[in-house]
């Protein structure tokens, strides 16, 4: 008898362990760390944060990783299909986030038309423009979508998400230009 439920214990680890390393599950764990905003994915963010020219101020660095740990938070995602070939795989995922490119170029737009309400002492004072920009993307509420191929490789036996490019981590930011010309 303990024989019997020894292989039974063995056989439903061994599918479990299965099941979660397959490249869907991989992907989902990842948005996953979005969501609960785990350290590795905030320190992600900081040295992201920190790599921006435009944050010039430790308060606009602050003000900009606590919108992203928002969009991060509110991420929404639905996995929709898991390709593989071999040692490579790319999952397609949906995902919904805050439009920020819109309320930027929207700031950008306003800025044009409104320049007066950002000089000081006469001068443009881009920081009076960035703190405008950045207090308009604490109040997004719009969202956007868009539909991620996450690439995948396997090693050692365990499916591993391939870095993202540019576009990719800007959708995510939700601040990919999706108006290209």
């Amino acid at each position: 008898m303990k024989k019997v439920i020894l292989i039974v214990f063995t056989t439903i680890l061994l599918v479990g362990c299965s099941l979660s390393n397959t490249p869907s599950r991989r992907v989902e764990e990842l948005f996953k760390k979005y969501q609960t905003l785990d350290s590795g994915v905030v320190d992600n963010l900081e040295l992201i944060t920190e790599s921006l020219p435009e944050l010039k101020t430790s308060k606009h660095k602050e003000s900009y990783t606590k919108i992203m740990k928002t969009q991060y938070s509110d991420l929404k995602y639905t996995i929709k299909d898991e390709e593989i070939d071999g040692d490579e795989a790319v999952v397609k995922v949906d995902i919904s986030v805050y439009d920020y490119y819109k309320i930027q170029r929207d700031a950008n737009e306003y800025l044009e038309s409104h320049h007066d309400e950002f000089l000081k002492d006469d001068v443009y004072d881009e920081s009076m423009f960035l703190e405008y920009k950045l207090d308009k993307m604490k109040d997004a509420s719009d969202r956007v979508e868009y539909t991620l191929e996450i690439k995948l490789i396997k090693e050692n036996d365990k499916w591993e998400v391939v870095e993202f490019d540019k576009d990719t981590l800007d959708k995510i930011h939700g601040t990919y230009n999706y108006k290209r010309d």
